[in-house]
C-alpha cells in the first residue's frame, strides 16, 4: 500500500492565507483511519457479528474487558459483507465489552 498524501502535503494545505480546495479537503478526510466503537457481551467460544458499517475492510480489531485490559479474540471479516462486518469470538465469556474496529 503506498501512501496517498504525506503529513507535510496536508499541513501545507493550510498555511497562513492558504483557502484549501475541495480536492485537498477531501484527500486531507481520506487520510485519517475510520474507527468504530461498539460495547458488547462475549459468550465463551460463540461468533459474534458486529457491523460497523463504515464501507471499508477492518484492518485492525481491539477487544478491552470493563477495566480496560485486552482481550485475545479471534476476528475475521464476515464473508457475507467484509466491508461492513467483522466476527468476533473468544475464548472466554466478558460482559461490557469494548470493541474498536480500525477501518482504512
Amino acid at each position: 500500500m503506498s501512501v496517498l498524501i504525506t503529513r507535510t502535503a496536508i499541513k501545507s494545505y493550510f498555511n497562513s492565507g492558504d483557502v484549501p480546495t475541495e480536492a485537498q479537503f477531501s484527500a486531507f478526510i481520506d487520510a485519517f483511519p475510520m474507527v468504530y466503537n461498539e460495547t458488547v457481551t462475549l459468550a465463551i467460544d460463540t461468533d459474534l457479528t458486529i457491523t460497523h458499517g463504515t464501507g471499508e475492510n477492518a484492518r485492525i480489531v481491539q477487544v478491552v474487558d470493563s477495566d480496560g485490559k485486552s482481550i485475545g479474540v479471534n476476528w475475521r471479516r464476515d464473508p457475507s459483507d467484509p466491508t461492513n462486518k467483522v466476527i468476533i469470538n473468544s475464548g472466554k465469556a466478558y460482559t461490557d465489552a469494548e470493541v474498536s474496529i480500525l477501518t482504512k
